[in-house]
């Protein structure tokens, strides 16, 4: 926390508390985090070196999100589901010079 605190001050970023048990204030984020912790911390890959440890998670986080199918998502990976419901709801765009 205390890393955190001090990143905020020096980038002049306001933090702000959730409130106390009340996990349906932010229900994906607090998903998110369970999911962290079930798949990826408790399956041994904690270390107190907070910059081991970020390297590490990134690693998880470009797996998870980028390479491992999820079956709530049809087996597609969270991208290509992102991606494939921005395709449906933004027209495709071309720039002016192009001519088109």
């Amino acid at each position: 926390m205390k890393h955190f605190q001090d990143t905020c001050k020096e980038l002049n970023l306001e933090h702000y508390f959730s409130r106390v048990r009340r996990p349906n204030d932010h229900a994906e984020i607090e998903r998110y985090n369970r999911t962290i912790d079930e798949e990826f911390l408790q399956m041994g890959n904690y270390i107190d070196d907070v910059d081991v440890l970020n390297r590490h998670l990134t690693g998880w986080l470009v797996e998870y999100n980028f390479k491992s199918p999820h079956q709530s998502l049809g087996y597609a990976t969270p991208i290509e589901f992102l991606t494939k419901k921005l395709d449906e709801k933004v027209l495709p765009m071309c720039p002016i010079h192009t001519g088109y």
